[in-house]
């Protein structure tokens, strides 16, 4: 019989257990054997060749049988010899061991024999082991966190460890050998036991105690002998697990911040371990987080990975460092900043490195120059479209308020909603809505103007919706389309509309909402497609408020409103408006007039009472009244420039006499009208005053 011997007692070896015995050689006899079994309590002998290897054995039994065949103490044991003893090395682990019924010759590595092992050296070292099982096991169970209950197939208590009793508040040695329901009422165990069926996560209270319970069966060869219950205390748990998952959000959350990080992040420990890097600093560097995470800057900077470590300087002096450092990998230049991090008792236990590549940040600002050129080439490119596009219509700007307006006024051309404008007296309203008429209905449709304060209130109705047959008296015999009508898929614009009649307002209110006229006379509504532009100089607010302008109409009109400002606020304009309107009467009159820079500057510092009107006609006037090709201050009447002829502080003395010399004699001309009275009053001769008044330009 043969069997194998399986322990859980460590790494023993066959020297461990053996039996010393000098063994028999091939040619000993039976005496010699009979002495060694007298002095061995063993029940075999190993038998050596001539060349010391084992051949086999003698057996007590075997020499016992020969001897009552008849040999003697003198001859050989050859025919007690056998064959079936296994050899094992000396240095095997017992963990698996052949044997036959008798035990094993032990060799060693020169295959000499040293010992045997018997079945008795067997069963010594199982029982040591199965004692020391028993041991290791009852410290696993009692050192375990978990209640572990286990019962047999009747469900009687058969194990159970030390968090049981605590949960239970029942000694061990009380629990044990009685029924498991007589302790837990509830217990699945005896379910368990029935349905051969493990269940798991089951929540049950022990003893006010809230635990999660596990049940299995227990099985032997395929046969149900017990059940074991593993618990697990859910009032630890919960706090743990809670902590657990706050401390799992918390990492998450940190990991996130830190790859989301336009700059590179490295973490070294606070003696410069490598600890972690984030995503932009493998994609500054080339250096992957495999390659240097577990390793120091020491190493990682003699390996040749780094030049130098600022990591290093963070640690040796205990504070903030920046240096230049070239990645190698690359050939990348990166501003690094350490950062030490000190623990509760000041000792320095991490440092928290930022790399920023100064070549990418090199690119980004070339490409954000680039980016600002190419925005401010086209917004200049932009305005100036809307500038040639305004040009086109007599708009002439550079304020930043007139480009505000216009690019309001050409999205409002892409669509028909009613526009009001409103602005003093010569600000130009009419050009704004003929520039919204051409870039929204097109030069090829109807533009219709009229001017409500040009027209009598009793012909405005008959202008604007026309008339039939008959409707009175002079009126034509064929009727006449209104301008509602001549303005079909065009536009109309009513000028000075705050100047309508009342009557006459809630009629276009009527046309404003239903998008319908009747004729003066007529019954019969026509559709009508015509886009409303208002414009007036007036406070229409005011004129609601008053009574002068109904209030519904003015709400209609105002759905989307433009304010032209006065020239007076937009003052960097007027050059522009100047340059215009002298270019225009150049190519009129054939000329070549040019603006002194004196001129531009007293038109610039004149409010404009009339706006835009007023200063063409001034231009107007100088290109009549000029006869030179410079267009000066001096030709300016007096309500728009004054000269001034006392000298300031700064003058020198003979300019500042000069200049209150001319005073003098230019007032007391204004009080007087007469050189003769001058010359009188000023105590000189008569051609002194004529002399000195052609000096100063004060005759024409």
């Amino acid at each position: 019989m043969s069997f194998s011997l399986r322990l859980g007692v460590g790494k023993m070896k066959a020297t461990d257990i053996m039996c010393k015995i000098n063994p028999l050689k091939i040619f000993s006899n039976i005496k010699e054997a009979n002495d060694i079994f007298q002095k061995s309590d063993t029940d075999f002998v190993p038998v050596i060749d001539e060349e010391g290897k084992y051949v086999g054995i003698v057996s007590k039994d075997s020499l016992l049988k020969e001897v009552l065949s008849g040999l003697t103490h003198n001859d050989s044991i050859k025919s007690c010899l056998t064959q079936h003893m296994p050899s094992v090395r000396s240095d095997i682990e017992l963990e698996i061991i052949p044997m036959s019924s008798s035990g094993a010759v032990v060799l060693d590595c020169d295959d000499q024999v040293i010992g045997i092992i018997r079945n008795i050296d067997f069963m010594r070292a199982l029982q040591s082991g199965i004692d020391d099982l028993q041991d290791r096991m009852h410290a696993v169970i009692e050192s375990a966190h978990n209640g572990i209950l286990a019962v047999d197939l009747s469900g009687t208590i058969i194990l159970a460890n030390r968090v049981v009793a605590e949960i239970l508040e029942i000694p061990v040695n009380h629990l044990m050998g009685h029924v498991v329901t007589e302790y837990i009422p509830y217990s699945l165990m005896p379910n368990i036991l029935t349905s051969g069926q493990s269940l798991y996560g089951e929540k049950v209270v022990l003893n006010t105690t809230p635990v999660l319970a596990n049940y299995s069966p227990v099985e032997k060869n395929g046969i149900i002998t017990g059940a074991v219950c593993v618990f697990q205390d859910l009032s630890s748990m919960d706090a743990i697990h809670s902590e657990l998952d706050s401390v799992k959000k918390l990492i998450r959350e940190l990991e996130s911040i830190i790859n989301s990080s336009y700059d590179g992040m490295y973490i070294t420990d606070g003696k410069c371990l490598t600890l972690n890097c984030n995503e932009a600093y493998q994609r500054i560097t080339g250096i992957s987080a495999s390659e240097v995470v577990g390793k120091t800057m020491h190493e990682l900077v003699k390996q040749g990975v780094f030049d130098n470590s600022v990591s290093i300087l963070v640690m040796e002096k205990r504070k903030s460092i920046t240096i230049t450092q070239t990645i190698k990998k690359t050939n990348k230049q990166v501003l690094v900043t350490g950062n030490p991090i000190f623990d509760e008792d000041g000792d320095l236990f991490r440092i928290v490195t930022n790399v920023r590549d100064v070549t990418e940040l090199y690119n980004l600002q070339n490409q954000l120059r680039k980016s600002k050129e190419q925005t401010l080439l086209y917004k200049t490119e932009l305005r100036h479209l809307r500038s040639q596009q305004a040009e086109d219509t007599g708009i002439i700007y550079r304020s930043l308020c007139m480009s505000k307006i216009i690019e309001l006024s050409l999205k409002l051309a892409n669509v028909d909603s009613t526009v009001l404008i409103t602005g003093e007296s010569g600000t130009g309203k009419e050009l704004f809505a003929k520039l919204i008429h051409k870039h929204g209905k097109g030069i090829n449709k109807p533009f219709i103007k009229i001017n409500c304060a040009a027209i009598p209130e009793q012909l405005l109705e008959s202008e604007l919706f026309g008339y039939d047959p008959g409707a009175f008296t002079g009126a034509k015999k064929e009727g006449k389309p209104g301008l509602f009508e001549l303005a079909h898929n065009g536009t109309l614009f009513l000028d000075e509309v705050a100047e309508m009649p009342l009557l006459l307002q809630s009629k276009l209110l009527r046309v404003l909402q239903e998008r319908q006229i009747v004729r003066v006379g007529g019954t019969i509504p026509f559709d009508i497609n015509v886009r409303i532009i208002a414009a007036t100089n007036r406070d229409l607010p005011k004129m609601v408020n008053e009574g002068n302008f109904r209030g519904d109409l003015y709400y209609r009109l105002m759905v989307v409103p433009i304010e032209l400002p006065p020239l007076r606020e937009r003052q960097e304009d007027i050059p522009l408006l100047v340059k215009y309107f002298v270019d225009k009467l150049n190519s009129r009159y054939g000329h070549k007039y040019h603006v002194s820079a004196q001129l531009l500057n007293a038109l610039a510092d004149y409010p404009w009472p009339g706006n835009i009107r007023e200063l063409a006609n001034i231009i107007e006037r100088l290109v009549i009244t000029t006869n030179e090709d410079e267009l000066s201050v001096d030709l300016l009447p007096e309500t728009i420039y004054k000269k001034e002829l006392l000298p300031g502080y700064s003058s020198q003395l003979q300019d500042a006499v000069a200049q209150a010399e001319a005073y003098l004699i230019s007032e007391t001309y204004k009080e007087w009208k007469s050189w003769t009275k001058v010359a009188e009053i000023l105590g000189v001769n008569k051609s002194t005053i004529y002399r000195k008044a052609l000096k100063h330009g004060l005759l024409k």
